[in-house]
């Protein structure tokens, strides 16, 4: 193969490989305005129903169910799960997310270079109503979907 040859090879690849890759920039004004939104909206009580969705071979029982999420004051107050019709009285942090924790979440991915990043937000509120990441295309079992119904302010 030619000198000229190899260079197209290298160049092809290298464009490759780019055209793949996430743009975070469209990611990060998207996370920053709804972020914004949420932040100016001033809500610190809410209900939501939760529910966290990981595609991995060993999971935890609380990441595959829904939940009706009470938050005070940016904390979570209580977890109701909703198909068991109980109350949690011991559940895991970081497992469910106040819409802050949601927030934080997609900046850890767009700060990692996920692979995959999949986000919607409300249009009012700018909470994140579907989160779909995949850390990395290279391994099976890191994708992590959360989504948020039926949020409503506390007063």
């Amino acid at each position: 193969m030619t000198q000229i040859g190899v260079t197209i090879l290298t160049l092809l690849v290298a464009a490759g490989c780019s055209i793949f890759s996430v743009d975070n920039k469209d990611y990060q004004l998207s996370l920053d305005d709804s972020r914004s939104r949420w932040e100016g909206s001033g809500i610190t009580d809410y209900t939501m129903l939760f529910q966290r969705l990981s595609s991995c071979i060993i999971c935890q029982p609380n990441d595959l169910i829904a939940v009706k999420l009470t938050v005070r004051g940016d904390t979570i107050r209580e977890v109701f799960d909703i198909a068991q019709d109980q109350l949690f009285t011991d559940f895991t942090p970081g497992i469910f997310l106040t819409v802050d924790e949601l927030f934080d979440f997609i900046q850890d991915a767009i700060d990692v270079d996920a692979a995959e990043i999949d986000i919607s937000y409300d249009n009012t509120l700018g909470y994140p109503i579907d989160i779909t990441v995949d850390i990395s295309r290279r391994f099976f079992g890191d994708e992590t979907s959360f989504q948020v119904r039926e949020f409503t302010e506390l007063n």
